[in-house]
């Protein structure tokens, strides 16, 4: 489809539950962020990166760029020509194994067209028996709203339902950074299956953000995990090849007219339903287990944690459902210092879209 142009783009580019008090965590929460450090298994990772380079979370920006969108779709075939070029000729049946299909999600200009069942804030499509979500005793606020059957009409990975809509609920200027259980509420994603949504928005019992709703622009894109994701360090990649990973993770998002985020770039508007986190250290789905069992980690890094070893192997059944990062043109905020909100899922509960037990992670 794209052989010739993308092989020459390729040579171009480079359960012990912690007491605690609700004020203790709210002082806590009131603190400034600070970077967790990296711990012996981090450090023993080698993750392919030149000498030098920062893997701290950046400083939040005052203006993030703007969301950008899919221009130009690539087939499975593209990513195996690529990973080709690279040198990875005989890693290819992996690359093509962990590559997943996320869906961007990219804030409009105009109001939502009528009718239309994905969108931005404004009065979410809530069937008149569902409560409007609420967490310590207030209204969450309304986001989003993304028709999965637009999603999946782009190629999204077969994993949700094929229909109906996501509703997603969060506490937007009091968002926690999910590392206490009481997080777990603080922000939740709701499914509703076509039959039973209303023919009008039903009137708004809680806040939602932007006020007025806006279209939201849908394209969907080919994605890799970061070369210290557990499934790639499972392959034991010799460091040419975790170069060689790398490098192809960054051709693949150029050729679909986009940019693959690394640590200490400047922060842009990057919104998605599934697909990888864009994060410095490979720990959220440990940090998710952890709070599920009803661990607080607190501000310790969650691979340092005493209970991290034992509950390893059960986290790896914990998916990104969906990223949202901080944006002007929505005027989304997470709290200050923190710059983006992660939505986990066991991947089970996707399947079933059974998403009671979502926990975000704001950082």
């Amino acid at each position: 489809m794209l052989g010739k142009g993308l092989s020459h783009g390729a040579r171009q580019v480079d359960a012990v539950v912690i007491p605690f008090e609700r004020a203790a965590r709210a002082a806590r929460d009131a603190m400034p962020q600070e970077p967790a450090p990296a711990t012996d298994d981090e450090r023993e990772l080698d993750l392919g990166l030149d000498d030098g380079e920062d893997l701290s979370v950046p400083a939040l920006s005052a203006q993030p760029l703007p969301a950008r969108g899919v221009t130009n779709p690539v087939a499975d075939e593209d990513l195996m020509r690529l990973a080709a070029d690279a040198g990875l000729i005989l890693r290819v049946e992996a690359v093509i194994a962990l590559a997943r299909r996320s869906v961007r999600l990219v804030p409009g200009e105009e109001p939502a067209a009528p009718g239309s069942r994905t969108r931005l804030g404004g009065a979410p499509d809530l069937p008149e028996d569902v409560e409007w979500p609420r967490w310590e005793d207030e209204p969450l606020t309304f986001l989003a709203q993304i028709d999965l059957s637009q999603a999946y009409a782009l190629g999204l990975e077969p994993l949700l339902p094929a229909d109906g809509v996501l509703l997603l609920f969060s506490a937007l200027d009091r968002t926690p950074p999910g590392s206490s259980p009481l997080d777990r509420d603080s922000t939740r994603v709701l499914y509703v299956e076509r039959a039973r949504l209303p023919a009008q928005p039903p009137e708004a019992v809680g806040p939602a953000q932007p006020h007025t709703a806006l279209a939201l622009e849908l394209s969907c894109e080919l994605v890799l995990p970061r070369v210290w994701a557990a499934d790639v360090q499972l392959l034991e990649l010799e460091e040419p090849e975790q170069q060689a990973w790398e490098q192809v993770r960054r051709e693949l998002a150029e050729l679909q007219g986009v940019e693959a985020w690394d640590a200490g770039e400047p922060l842009d508007s990057r919104h998605h339903l599934l697909g990888f986190a864009d994060e410095s250290r490979a720990d959220m789905p440990i940090a998710c287990e952890l709070a599920a069992q009803g661990i607080d980690v607190g501000y310790g890094a969650p691979w340092s944690h005493p209970e991290a070893k034992r509950v390893e192997r059960a986290a790896r059944r914990w998916r990104l459902l969906l990223q949202l990062t901080v944006d002007d043109e929505a005027g989304w905020t997470f709290g200050r210092g923190r710059e983006r909100l992660y939505v986990w899922a066991p991947q089970d509960d996707l399947t079933g879209a059974q998403l009671a037990h979502v926990h975000a992670l704001a950082r």
